[in-house]
C-alpha cells in the first residue's frame, strides 16, 4: 500500500534532496498502452520536475516504471525535464501542466507500488 506525503513531508523531502513521484495516468491509444508519471528532485539550487510518458511494459510481476520504455525516443532515458527556483514553483508547474495532485506524491522508488496498485485495477 503507498503512503501519500503530506503536503509538509513532501517540501521537506524536496528541500533535503530526496525524489518524490507520482504516477498521472494510463492511457489506451489503438495500438499501445502508456503511462504517465512523473518524478520531482532537487540539483544543487534548481527544484527540478521530469514527465515520462512510457510504454506500459509491465505485467503482475514487473512494476519497475524506471525500466519502461519511453514514447519519445528524444525524451530517452531521462524524460522531460522543467527546473525551478523553489519547491512552489515546481510544485505550481507539476500541477497545472501536468494534472498532478499536491496530495498523490509517494517518496522515491515507490512509483512501482502505484503501478501495482493500478494493475489491481484492471
Amino acid at each position: 500500500m503507498s503512503h501519500y506525503l503530506a503536503a509538509s513531508e513532501l517540501t521537506a523531502r524536496l528541500h533535503l534532496g530526496k525524489e518524490v513521484e507520482q504516477w498521472l495516468s494510463h492511457e489506451q491509444e489503438a495500438e499501445y498502452t502508456f503511462i504517465r508519471w512523473m518524478v520531482l528532485s532537487k540539483n544543487k539550487n534548481q527544484f527540478i520536475v521530469t514527465y515520462f510518458e512510457s510504454f506500459d511494459e509491465g505485467d503482475e510481476d514487473f512494476h519497475d516504471v524506471h525500466e519502461f520504455s519511453v514514447l519519445d525516443p528524444e525524451d530517452a532515458p531521462y524524460g522531460v525535464t522543467h527546473e525551478f527556483d523553489s519547491v512552489e514553483e515546481a510544485l505550481a508547474f507539476a500541477v497545472e501542466a501536468y494534472g498532478a495532485a499536491i496530495d498523490k506524491f509517494v517518496t522515491g522508488g515507490m512509483i512501482q507500488n502505484e503501478y501495482a496498485k493500478h494493475l489491481g485495477q484492471h
